[in-house]
């Protein structure tokens, strides 16, 4: 798995509005810009918080990446409970 690819996927998903509306629209063309691998992709397109953070990505981006992809900071309860979950 490729750390840094799957960073700067998350941070491009979350950099704008343009940027996150078209990750919503075509994750699977949004994301073929992109040298991930079948695990990374699955992980963002199911927006697998926790395993995105075991994976080594930043908690902080992580956090930003759901709120831009899960309606707002209305959705981190949603999140905390992802994020405790037992695995």
């Amino acid at each position: 798995m490729s750390h840094f690819t799957t960073e700067r996927t998350l941070w491009d998903i979350a950099s704008g509005p343009a940027q996150t509306q078209s990750f919503l629209a075509d994750p699977d063309g949004f994301l073929s810009r992109y040298p991930l691998n079948d695990a990374e992709k699955v992980m963002i397109k199911e927006k697998d918080v926790k395993g995105l953070e075991a994976m080594g990505s930043s908690s902080m981006l992580v956090m930003l990446f759901w709120v831009a992809v899960s309606g707002g900071f209305a959705s981190l309860g949603e999140y905390l409970g992802r994020m405790n979950a037992p695995a």
